[in-house]
């Protein structure tokens, strides 16, 4: 019976490649795992969320995720492209010393994160904050090894191996949001919840790390290897500076202007749309190993027609959630009914995001920095702007509007871009 359904699924992923002129087969393998992964960890999560919102009080859960974006924004200290390098170099490259060289890299690296959020903890502490004192404290140690660890999923990805990358992927967030759901129905105390988050986050990470590398046992790398690879990993980096602090501007903006309560009517707002983001951008690593093997003369055969169909799906999902938000925060989230137009109107963000995937994993695959650096500064440049500026005068809406902004501009940058990067190939090659 499996195997007819399984032959099934092959025909119509088979016929379907006609019409969509994708290896739908390989989407199949690989989305099925990451779907699997998705599913399971956005229903945790969402348990996990649920639980918050109706135990909480909305102070605590305000200023529980203003710390956690307080010490995220100065994770542009960390190697934040890294991740991303080691995906592109495990495609293209037999070696699997890749992962441990990356992380040997990170180690090292990180530890410029710790120093300043250590002194960002005694400040705090010389305050008499010693709430934001210990948690700071925590985050700054923890954090950075907890994100030198995970580079094992970049690299399972780059080598297409999705089963794993799913399974081992799968146990952290399971671990951390169980964790954190019965953290807070034991206890109010937004310090203990940090820790469940911070060594939750970590020790997953670090066993499967170390799963990855005797399983994919070591060899030799190459210098020209690691040169490229940490080379590639701080351009990245460098472009990340921005978009990590914009990442959590509009949370410390919130914070500062309107306090922890809509803060965490924000959090609320953002919580399933953010999620269905996550999932885009697990389809959107899956698709570079692939794009990396493609010319841009091939890519270009369907480049438009991938962000047309990035764009109506998004819009799919947007008008679906539109539809079903309200409902849906009644049952769930009685207490944060407030959060239901916000949250509508975010969604519509949702439409642009597979085509930024898309064309990021496009620039990424084929490394081209120009383009990386223009679309990532250009857009993290407006959008802390715009969250500074609108988020004062008009509070969320002004930071809703902000994302909407920028999503809308930076794809019509893209598509520039790409017209730039493809002409400048062709003059090249002529």
């Amino acid at each position: 019976m499996i195997s007819k359904l399984k032959n099934k699924a092959k025909e119509i992923l088979l016929w379907s490649q006609k019409y969509t002129q994708t290896d739908m087969l390989y989407l199949g393998k690989g989305g099925f795992w990451l779907s699997s992964t998705f599913f399971l960890t956005s229903v945790l999560g969402l348990a996990q969320i649920i639980i918050f919102a109706n135990f909480l009080p909305k102070e605590v859960y305000g200023t529980y995720k203003y710390i956690l974006a307080l010490a995220g924004t100065f994770s542009f200290l960390t190697l934040t492209g890294m991740n991303t390098a080691v995906t592109q170099a495990a495609a293209q490259s037999e070696s699997s010393a890749i992962l441990s060289y990356a992380v040997k890299v990170q180690l090292k690296w990180n530890f410029i994160f710790t120093a300043v959020i250590t002194g960002l903890s005694a400040y705090y502490f010389i305050n008499n904050n010693i709430l934001f004192a210990e948690s700071l404290f925590v985050l700054g140690l923890i954090f950075p090894l907890a994100t030198t660890f995970n580079t094992y999923g970049a690299f399972l990805i780059g080598k297409k191996d999705f089963r794993r990358a799913s399974l081992y992927g799968t146990v952290t967030p399971v671990i951390q949001t169980i964790s954190l759901a019965i953290g807070a129905l034991l206890t109010q105390d937004v310090f203990i919840l940090i820790l469940i988050y911070s060594t939750t986050g970590l020790v997953p990470n670090l066993f499967f790390y170390i799963r990855t590398f005797k399983i994919y046992k070591s060899d030799t790398l190459k210098s020209e290897d690691k040169k490229s690879v940490l080379e590639y990993s701080k351009h990245l980096s460098f472009m990340h500076v921005l978009s990590g602090i914009a990442q959590y501007v509009d949370k410390i903006v919130i914070f500062h202007y309107l306090g922890a309560v809509q803060l965490a009517v924000y959090g609320l707002a953002l919580a399933v749309p953010e999620r269905i983001r996550g999932y885009t951008k697990n389809m959107g690593a899956m698709i570079m190993p692939k794009l990396s093997e493609k010319t841009l003369e091939d890519i270009n055969k369907t480049f438009y027609k991938r962000v047309l169909q990035g764009m109506a799906m998004g819009a799919i999902v947007s008008i679906a959630y539109i539809l079903i938000a309200p409902s849906f925060y009644r049952i769930l989230f009685p207490k944060y009914l407030e959060a239901v137009i916000y949250s509508q109107i975010f969604s519509l963000t949702l439409i642009f995001i597979l085509p930024a995937n898309y064309m990021s994993g496009v620039f990424n695959a084929h490394k081209m920095l120009r383009a990386l650096y223009f679309s990532s500064l250009s857009a993290n440049v407006i959008k802390i702007s715009l969250y500074l500026i609108l988020g004062k005068y008009f509070g969320i809406w002004g930071v809703i509007y902000s994302m909407l902004i920028v999503y809308l501009t930076g794809t019509l940058y893209n598509f520039h871009l790409w017209s730039r990067e493809l002409k400048k190939e062709q003059s090249a090659s002529a």
